[in-house]
């Protein structure tokens, strides 16, 4: 019986082992392919539809979003709607757009602030197919899957209730800061039903291609500015949209258009030298300077100073950007007066941009503090 048992727990290992690798293969299978391609018909997550479907409520008026990822064959892109608290009413055609776009402003017979009968709020419903060079439509509209047909596979919709949003703000751009852009909107008026600001922003590409606009940040009610630190180069140049939102989700933005200022790093901070004697025998010394490094991921290296007898800037060694240390062997003193001094040893930091003057651009000089 020992042995038999035995055999049997055997048995039922193996078999146990083999169903769960076939499910694990069959489930690895269903991931890749179900769901590789958001654009392809059969795909279980998105059923085709272009992806990240997202609705901005306005006043008679909805800002339908997508993602549009550049697929090379994709013709155009079209909207359907319809409303909700009917009986099945179907989705129509509000509008289409050629491709490359990635928005849509449905303005066509939309109404604020709908109640049912019971005085819930109503909202509109949108769905987005795609249509390629072909003409071929996905997903098709005519026949979109739904739960009972295809439970597996969806066509995802958005809902959005149109409102009278609170009023635009007034937006104004902050004093030049190094890779910062500052926008302030001071002196905004609350609405009763107003609830967050909400910032866009995309690269002001000035190729003439739709921009791609996206949520950065979500300011709360009792804050009137944003600084966007988002930059890697002087000179980049973005287009913000500063919305005011209320509690139904509509919004009203104001649209402006700002850059990066060509300006130069901070200075180096926590500046220090150490003069080490070389030899008892004569003056000479070696200038150990220390710093703390600079963070800008705009920077291109440093430059370091000494002053002549006169107050004259004398340019030395340019330590790279990762460098945090340098030496200077062998120096000697100056003679001031009649005395021989050390000398005086000043820091700048410079980025990868020449300044307006087209030299390379750098921050003020930092005077290393003896040890």
């Amino acid at each position: 019986m020992r042995l038999f048992h035995t055999l049997s727990s055997r048995k039922v290992g193996m078999l146990s082992f083999f169903i769960l690798s076939a499910f694990v293969l069959l489930s690895a299978c269903t991931s890749s392919e179900d769901f590789a391609n958001p654009l392809d018909p059969e795909n279980l997550r998105t059923s085709g539809a272009p992806d990240g479907l997202v609705l901005y409520a306005g006043d008679k008026q909805v800002r339908v979003t997508w993602n549009d990822i550049g697929q090379e064959g994709i013709k155009a892109y079209r909207i359907y709607r319809r409303s909700t608290g009917g009986t099945d009413t179907a989705f129509k055609l509000v509008g289409s757009v050629d491709a490359p776009a990635n928005e849509f402003i449905d303005t066509q017979n939309l109404e604020n602030d709908r109640l049912d009968a019971s005085g819930q709020l109503l909202a509109y419903e949108y769905r987005i197919t795609y249509v390629d060079v072909n003409g071929i439509e996905t997903p098709n509209p005519t026949h979109p899957p739904t739960e009972t047909e295809e439970p597996r596979r969806i066509w995802k919709t958005a809902l959005a209730t149109p409102s009278v949003p609170p009023p635009v703000p007034v937006v104004t751009l902050g004093d030049p800061t190094d890779l910062t852009i500052k926008l302030f909107w001071d002196g905004y008026e609350l609405s009763d039903d107003f609830s967050i600001f909400r910032i866009y922003a995309a690269l002001d590409n000035e190729d003439g291609k739709p921009l791609r606009f996206e949520v950065i940040a979500e300011p709360k009610r009792d804050r009137f500015y944003y600084f966007d630190h988002d930059f890697e180069v002087d000179g980049t140049r973005k287009v913000y949209r500063v919305a005011a939102v209320d509690t139904f989700g509509a919004e009203a933005f104001a649209t402006i258009n700002a850059a990066t200022p060509n300006v130069p790093p901070a200075p180096p901070k926590n500046v220090r030298v150490i003069y080490r004697a070389r030899s008892l025998f004569n003056t000479k010394y070696d200038a150990v300077i220390s710093w703390t490094p600079n963070t800008e991921p705009d920077l291109d290296g440093y430059q370091l100073y000494t002053e002549d007898a006169s107050g004259n800037f004398l340019p030395r060694p340019a330590p790279a950007k990762k460098d945090r240390t340098w030496t200077i062997p062998g120096e000697d003193p100056i003679l001031v007066g009649q005395n021989l001094q050390f000398r005086r040893y000043w820091i700048t930091a410079f980025d990868n941009t020449p300044g307006p003057d087209g030299q390379r651009d750098e921050s003020a000089k930092q005077l290393a503090q003896s040890q």
